[in-house]
């Protein structure tokens, strides 16, 4: 009978691939390691761990578990897992009470939940057009 018969491997019409919106989202599950630049013009969720870069256009979401060692740039974010290297949100970011980030932040607006971590440098109410490059071309340290 088929209704005992395996499913098919290579099926993934049972997936959608993007959201029911039509926005792209990508998704870096638990378990997977990404290494490298990555870049996207969709919505990124990170569940997982990265190392290099994160760039994208739209949102990301960096879940209780993920663990980046990357410096990310992003048009909103919310965190909940660790960062570790500089993070770049051009409007809004969130850090969630289970947030770690280690590195320097530039944002526009913020909300930050008690409990969440940060170490470094941190620029709130920065367009990020300027944050992007150093104001004077001296060494900072």
């Amino acid at each position: 009978m088929a209704m005992f018969s395996p499913p098919k491997r290579n099926d993934m019409s049972e997936q959608p691939s993007h959201p029911s919106s039509g926005a792209n989202v990508t998704v870096i599950a638990r378990g997977v390691r990404v290494q490298g630049d990555f870049t996207s013009q969709g919505d990124v969720v990170i569940d997982g761990v990265v190392e290099g870069h994160v760039t994208t256009t739209a949102q990301l979401k960096v879940g209780p578990e993920a663990k980046l060692k990357a410096d990310v740039t992003a048009n909103d974010a919310t965190i909940a897992g660790t960062i570790e290297g500089t993070l770049i949100v051009k409007r809004r970011l969130e850090l969630k009470s289970t947030a770690t980030v280690l590195g320097d932040v530039t944002c526009e607006t913020a909300a930050i939940e008690a409990g969440a971590s940060m170490q470094g440098k941190v620029s709130i109410g920065v367009k990020t057009g300027s944050a992007q490059k150093p104001a004077s071309g001296g060494k900072t340290e």
